[in-house]
């Protein structure tokens, strides 16, 4: 070989082992990644035989403060409804005032008759013993007897037309405490229990019941007893008017919603709290747990309210656990829209 021919042969000898070696290396590289797609993620709401179910596992039930409590059976007395109002009983308690005002005045007339009538009698028999003392002096006495007698009769006439007052504004029974002769309705005059006028069905079907319920808000349903028929009409319903006696609850003046019991037969039925009541599309709902993950909501239906809550007669079983607390939350998650793999994916080329 030729001394060119040697040089050719070493000059290409280093490139040709570069080429090798970068063939090598390029042709053991690891092929490049393709970005595996985004998990789709658990949705919480599902849909089962036309009912929206939401799940949460009770790790989040915990945190998010979601309380449930089991239905009790109950019996409802089928009612009839009537309104009413708060009777102020300032009118009432003035009239115990004069009452005692004019009793105080009948007394005294009372004394000072008794005395001038023993003087009257003194000077009488004074008289008529020799005259012992004068026809004037005799006259004097029998005069203030007559005035003193005149005095007790407009006492008593005084006394008299109060306690008529007290009749005609309260009737007899109040009548009869004004003039303290009924000391079971004290707790009226002392603030311990409130009166209520209240108007029966004018249809006269239902005659006046010796207790009622009321809506007292949020104290629930209240008892009330019959005190008498009102000798006034309530300004707020024409009807039957008669006046039921109850705890202090509400203000003066305030408007009431009475329960009165007719003759049939109790219905079953729960009561569903009315922490467990929520409004949704103008319509009241409760949720209702299945198992210790699932809610559905149900609707409260053919509600009125009885102790505390709302009465039921169907679409509630004894038993199942209401939501109490949290109602709110479950509605919001059932409203959510769904998220779907590509919303959760933050990557651009879960764009591609």
């Amino acid at each position: 070989m030729s001394t060119l021919g040697k040089r050719l042969l070493l000059a290409l000898v280093p490139t040709g082992a570069a080429a090798i070696a970068a063939w090598g290396w390029l042709s053991y590289q690891p092929a490049p990644s393709v970005a595996a797609p985004a998990p789709t993620p658990t949705s919480r709401v599902s849909n089962e035989n036309g009912l929206t179910i939401v799940t949460l596992d009770e790790a989040t039930q915990k945190r998010s403060g979601i309380a449930t409590d089991a239905l009790a059976a109950t019996k409802r007395q089928f009612e009839q409804t009537a309104y009413g109002s708060v009777v102020d009983l300032q009118p009432l308690i003035d009239l115990q005032t004069r009452y005692r005002a004019a009793t105080a005045d009948v007394a005294s007339a009372r004394a000072a008759l008794n005395a001038s009538s023993q003087e009257a009698e003194r000077n009488r028999v004074l008289f008529q013993d020799h005259m012992n003392i004068s026809q004037k002096a005799l006259q004097a006495a029998q005069a203030a007897w007559s005035a003193d007698q005149a005095k007790l009769q407009s006492a008593e006439a005084g006394l008299e037309g109060v306690h008529a007052s007290a009749q005609q504004q309260f009737g007899p029974p109040l009548a009869s405490l004004v003039a303290g002769k009924d000391t079971a309705l004290a707790g009226l005059l002392d603030g311990r229990d409130m009166l209520l006028r209240i108007v029966l069905p004018i249809d006269g079907s239902t005659s006046a019941p010796d207790q009622i319920t009321f809506d007292g808000g949020a104290r629930g349903r209240i008892a009330a007893r019959l005190v008498s028929a009102s000798p006034q009409s309530d300004p707020i319903a024409e009807g039957p008017t008669f006046l039921y006696r109850a705890p202090a609850s509400l203000p003066v003046g305030s408007k009431v919603i009475a329960f009165l019991p007719t003759g049939q037969q109790p219905a079953p039925g729960v009561v569903i709290p009315r922490t467990a009541v929520l409004w949704f599309g103008g319509q009241p709902w409760a949720y209702i747990q299945q198992g210790k993950e699932r809610f559905v909501r149900r609707l409260v239906d053919d509600q009125s309210p009885f102790d505390g809550g709302y009465f039921v007669g169907d679409g509630f079983d004894a038993g199942e656990r209401v939501v109490t607390r949290g109602a709110q939350l479950l509605l919001s998650e059932e409203q959510r829209p769904p998220v779907t793999a590509v919303a959760a994916c933050k990557d651009p080329e879960c764009d591609d």
